[in-house]
């Protein structure tokens, strides 16, 4: 401990400071980060250095506390929680060392919200445009940076919302271009092909083509193609930013001869993009060798089909005999001069000229294929049988005609299915030439063999035509033959009510008896087909906008027809306009089942027209209210449900079931589009942290709005959202200003109509009765922004307190944490939570972010209250806190007497603290005593130090401190000649008489102190003591001839002439001496080495105490000493001082012997008084004489 350092004589000499590696330590952090840094402290090399640091904010805290040696780190942490951008924080480390106090500034400055980029600051969304347009990568990085949410301020505040929808995907580059779309800073970019459709001609195998692709615009740069057609091969599949050189890309692609066929081959290239895609036809044209033969075979094939439809208008009687023999003719002519080697149309003609009766000719045409079908028959057998049914035609013979009929009959049997060889069994065979029911199998078999030629149903519809009996089903065949009648509008009466009776036997569906009838009713707008139309549409549970015009026209032919009027209601167009039936209002005021969705339009409009329709709508009443009831139960919503909500409920209707599901439906919006890849709707707030996400069905969502201040983005199930890529349109189903209130009461733990009612309803941001607990609802919310959070703290805070309601405000004030609240309101809560007696709550408030930026008056009042509660401990937080408020011009006894406990810093601060404690009336003793230590410890004292020493002293102070800083002073006063104060000398006679361990410079400074002043008796006794003491010790000072004749050891110096020389202390000095006598040259230098052959004499002067030293000599009158001192040090030997000292200017002798006596006897031979000589001499020699025999030599 210093004070038994300085007991035993280690004082501070102040040798050596301390230096540190920088002069100031400047920070610059951000808010609600930790900085850490260090300096160095450096003492003297070879001493003892030590000490402690502190710092002068709470906030910094000195990792390193102490510290020691030449060379140390201080290691040290900022803490900038709570803190925000812009603010500033001045404060110094302490340092208290055996060398000295020292403070180190430093300055922290919490940087500010901008963001840097590689052009500067990023302010706001200029900024960040231009960025975008230099560095797209870094602004696509940027964007999707946490801090990128801070430049949304003043006017950029408004797209804050659209920023968190497009923000959700990170990384995704098109959300960044949808973004600056939004805020109207950029246009989209635009790509142009310069092809809008490319057509190749017999392309080379190894040829490679290129559509050329310019770009319009900046920005986001993403493009894939896609191919139509397998002949088409791209080399790349998408381009990017890198790939438009110039704003031109080159896209190339080539043709794979392989998948070519002869003629036009159809492909396309696609550029697809996120909203939407640009389609290039190409048409490849790829010829074939043998094109003429090719262009032949197809006229043929439609020369074919032209003689079929001549055929089939001629069987179904719409053209005569002599209009389809002059066609069949010309087209048959046709198609021989295209292929005169076709047997088949050979055969043909022979059977064209026997329809014209030109027999013979028929005949001899036959005979000319008779030998060529003969070598045939068996790979073409159906032109045999067709030669063979020619050849009856001729013959007369019966017998022939059975015969060919056999033997069609055997080759059918083998080709089962070839509806060419049954048709000429039809007219060959007395089998089915007589049985209608017979052709009627043989055709029906022919179609289950899958065959669909129209001779099949041409042959069956004649035979209905003749015999409609024979409709006794509707299968499948059946069906195709009256489809087939239908198609060919060939429909008779008898058959369609055949058709009628048959449909309304048949259970199930049926798509074609559906088209059969639709096609009957448009050729016979029979009742009972329309009725049948709709019956069988009501089995088979068809409804929709396609099958309406069917049940209206049911309805109007008042059908009586089960569900008639709810497949009418199922099928009403989406787009209706009209007015729907009296029949059907009233058949649904007594029941209902249809879906909700329709049953919402049916009595939207019945509500819609109450006044024309007012007998109607009162049977409607109960059913509304009751529906209204069970759909907002079951949380539906649509244009109608929205109106009935919004029309039909009431007060009475509304409980807390009801309101909790229409507080959702209530603020709902349909979002439309018409964009097929659009999926989801993504609803943003401002004021929210979460994103709602909605699936989008059928082109349109239901989305719930509770605030303006939101954004609604559509995205396409990819991570690609859209603001201003996509068309659709967000339209309010309801007006929430009637219904809002009614639900009120029950919905006050609802998150959206909290945001609704303190947002979106008020004109201003403002807590009220009403409301009050919807803004408690939110500040708790984790759903809520926390910017958001810390506007609404204080509102509360000051809403309760404000309107007296005390309950409300102790419960908020315990939910609150400081993390939670703005810099700028936490005194405020702070000071709320102290005038509520809430101090434990207060105190960790206080702990978490310090005691600055609020109100000291408060601090003094929490900190008196606890030091009235509790009995406090040294707590490093409570004492900076109360330093704090002290420094803010607050404090009260209690405060100062927790700081004369704890308070340990500089030396000065703790000065000013005492000051106040002892103007207070408190008892400063322990801090009196720190102060006195610690300036023992460092050397530094304070101008009020005697006050300090007094105040301490009066309070009964420990005797060893007391020494030691008496001591200290002594020590300043003898070793530094810094006169000490009078009560440092009353002190030390004091301490002495209290037997104190006094160090024995108290007694030279007190020696000092008194050898020119008078003293009293006991005043002389003490300094006696003193010098003997010292003398016993062999401390000599020259000023110890102010004391001859007060102790008896002083003799010994009567004759001396003594030489002082202050130095540090152990330094080894030497003075260099020459006594010369009264005549001697004195204008020689000292410091030469000798005088007219005399040589300058040297000794070591002695260190009496702390480097005063002394050196003794006798001189007689007429000698004068002549001097120098010389100092070693690690240079050598250097001259320090030189002087001359006369006898006479020794001073006057103050007491006799005999050296004295001597020197009295050469003055008086000097002026010739040789009677004084005589008298001398004579006491001279009787001194002499008695010395002698009193002191004995042994």
């Amino acid at each position: 401990m210093v004070v038994d350092e300085i007991l035993e004589g280690k004082f501070h000499t102040g040798d050596g400071s301390l230096e540190f590696s920088c002069p100031r330590i400047t920070l610059s952090l951000h808010a609600d980060t930790v900085c850490e840094g260090a300096f160095f402290v450096y003492g003297p090399e070879g001493a003892v250095t030590e000490g402690t640091v502190t710092a002068s904010d709470l906030r910094m805290t000195c990792v390193t506390k102490r510290f020691g040696g030449s060379e140390d780190e201080i290691l040290y942490r900022f803490d900038a929680a709570g803190m925000e951008a812009g603010q500033e924080v001045s404060g110094s480390f302490c340092v208290v060392s055996n060398r000295g106090e020292y403070e180190l500034p430093f300055q922290v400055a919490v940087l500010s919200d901008e963001i840097d980029s590689s052009l500067g600051k990023i302010r706001n969304l200029f900024h960040f445009t231009n960025l975008a347009r230099s560095n797209w990568t870094e602004a696509v990085s940027l964007f999707y940076d946490p801090c990128f949410k801070k430049v949304f301020t003043g006017h950029d505040r408004q797209y804050l919302a659209a920023y968190k929808g497009l923000s959700a995907m990170p990384g995704n580059e098109h959300n960044v271009e949808e973004f600056l779309q939004e805020i109207h800073k950029k246009k989209p970019v635009e790509f142009f092909p310069e092809e809008s459709e490319i057509r190749l001609e017999e392309p080379a195998g190894d040829a490679r083509y290129a559509l050329v692709i310019n770009r319009n615009g900046w920005g986001y740069t993403r493009l894939r193609f896609q191919t139509e057609g397998e002949f088409l091969k791209l080399q790349e599949k998408s381009a990017d930013e890198g790939s438009f050189a110039g704003n031109i890309y080159r896209l190339y692609y080539e043709i794979d001869l392989e998948k070519l066929h002869g003629g036009i081959n159809l492909g396309a290239i696609l550029l697809v993009r996120e909203n939407g895609t640009v389609r290039i036809p190409v048409t490849v044209v790829q010829r074939v060798h043998g094109i003429r033969a090719l262009g032949a075979k197809r006229e043929k094939k439609q020369l074919t089909v032209q003689l079929m439809e001549y055929y089939q208008a001629h069987r179904l009687k719409k053209i005569g005999t002599g209009t389809w023999l002059a066609e069949t003719g010309r087209l048959l002519t046709r198609m021989e001069q295209l292929d005169d080697k076709d047997v088949a149309l050979k055969l043909f003609r022979g059977q064209l000229l026997m329809s014209q009766e030109r027999g013979s000719e028929a005949k001899w045409q036959l005979e000319k294929l008779q030998e060529q079908l003969n070598a045939v028959r068996e790979e073409e057998p159906a032109l045999w049988c067709y030669y063979l049914y020619l050849t009856t035609l001729i013959s007369e013979d019966d017998s022939y005609v059975d015969e060919v009929a056999e033997t069609v009959s055997r080759i059918y049997s083998r080709r089962k299915g070839d509806w060419r060889i049954a048709w000429l069994l039809l007219y060959l065979s007395e089998e089915y030439v007589e049985s209608v029911s017979r052709r009627w199998l043989l055709l029906e078999e022919l179609f289950i063999h899958h065959c669909t030629s129209p001779m099949v149903y041409i042959e069956a519809w004649n035979i209905l035509c003749m015999n409609p009996a024979m409709l006794r089903k509707l299968d499948l065949f059946e069906e195709q033959v009256l489809t087939y009648a239908v198609k060919n509008s060939v429909m008779q009466e008898e058959i369609l009510l055949q058709v009628v009776y048959l449909a309304g036997q048949k259970r199930g569906y049926s798509e074609g008896l559906f088209r059969i009838l639709k096609g009957c009713y448009a050729l016979i707008p029979h009742k009972e087909v329309l009725h049948e139309i709709c019956s069988l549409l009501i089995r088979g549970n068809r409804s929709g906008e396609v099958y309406f015009p069917w049940f209206s026209a049911g309805v109007e032919e008042n059908l009586r027809i089960t569900r008639l009027y709810e497949y009418y209601m199922m099928s009403l167009p989406k787009d209706f306009d009209g007015e729907l039936p009296r029949m059907v209002l009233l058949y649904f005021a007594y029941r209902s089942d249809l879906h909700y969705e329709l049953t919402a339009y049916l009595y939207a409009y019945v509500y819609r027209r109450r006044e024309e329709l007012a007998d109607i709508y009162l049977n409607y009443m109960a059913a509304m209210e009751r529906f209204v009831s069970e759909q907002i139960s079951r949380g539906r919503i649509n244009r109608d449900l929205a109106y009935l909500y919004e029309k039909i409920l009431t007060m009475s209707m509304i409980d807390e079931q009801t309101a909790r599901s229409l507080v959702s439906l209530l603020f709902m919006r349909e979002v439309r589009t018409e964009a097929e890849n659009a999926k989801e709707v993504l609803v943003a707030y401002a004021c929210r942290s979460d994103i709602k996400r909605f699936p989008i069905t059928d082109g349109r969502a239901f989305v719930p709005v509770y605030d303006n201040d939101c954004r609604v983005l559509l995205g396409d199930g990819e991570g690609n959202f859209f603001t201003e890529g996509m068309a659709y349109s967000v339209d309010a189903l309801m007006k929430p200003a009637r219904l809002a209130p009614m639900i009120a009461p029950f919905v006050r733990n609802h998150l959206g109509y909290a945001v609704y009612a303190c947002y979106a309803r008020q004109h201003t941001f403002a807590v009220q009765e009403d409301n009050a607990d919807l803004f408690v609802l939110l500040s708790s919310s984790e759903r809520i922004e926390e910017e958001e959070k810390k506007k609404i703290y204080p509102m509360v805070v000051d809403f309760y307190y404000e309107k007296d309601r005390m309950r409300e405000l102790d419960e908020y004030l315990l939910t609150l944490h400081p993390e939670d609240v703005s810099r700028h309101d936490r005194g405020k809560i702070v000071r709320f939570l102290v005038s509520r007696g809430m101090y434990e709550k207060a105190v960790e408030w206080v702990r978490r972010f310090g005691p600055y930026d609020m109100d000291a008056k408060t601090l003094l009042k929490l900190g008196s209250r606890l030091l009235d509660l509790t009995e406090t401990e040294d707590d490093p937080l409570l004492t900076g806190t109360l330093l704090y408020v002290v420094q803010k011009g607050k404090y009260d006894d209690n405060v100062l007497d927790y700081l004369v406990k704890w308070f340990a810093g500089g030396i000065g601060q703790m000065r000013d603290i005492w000051k106040l404690a002892d103007s207070f009336g408190v008892d400063t003793y322990r801090l009196c005593e720190r102060m006195l230590i610690q300036m023992l410890y460092t050397g530094v004292r304070v101008k009020e130090q005697l006050e300090i020493f007094r105040s301490y002293t009066k309070c009964g102070g420990s005797e060893r401190v007391r020494a030691a800083f008496v001591s200290a002073c002594c020590y300043d006063d003898v070793v530094k000649e810094e006169p000490a104060d009078p009560y440092v000398f009353e002190s030390v006679r004091q301490l002495y008489q209290e037997e104190a361990p006094l160090h024995l410079v108290c007694r030279i400074a007190y020696l000092r102190y008194l050898a020119d002043r008078e003293r009293e008796a006991d005043v002389q006794k003490l300094c006696g003591i003193f010098l003997e003491s010292l003398l016993a010790q062999g401390i000599v000072m020259p000023f110890y001839r102010k004391y001859f004749g007060c102790v008896p050891q002083l003799g010994a110096y009567l004759d001396k002439t003594m030489v002082e020389y202050r130095t540090a202390s152990g330094a080894r000095v030497m003075i260099h001496y020459l006594i010369q006598e009264e005549g001697a040259d004195g204008q020689k230098h000292a410091s030469e080495e000798s005088t007219d052959g005399q040589e300058y004499s040297h000794e070591e002067m002695r260190d009496m105490f702390g480097g005063i030293c002394v050196s003794e000599f006798i001189l007689f009158f007429g000698e004068q000493l002549r001097y120098y001192i010389t100092e070693e040090s690690e240079n050598g030997e250097q001259l320090v001082v030189s002087d001359v000292i006369q006898k006479g200017e020794a001073g006057e002798d103050i007491s006799e012997g005999r050296f004295s006596v001597l020197n009295d006897i050469m003055i008086g031979k000097t002026l010739h008084d040789y009677d004084t000589v005589n008298d001398l001499l004579a006491a001279y020699f009787r001194q002499d004489h008695m010395v002698e025999q009193i002191f004995t030599v042994r």
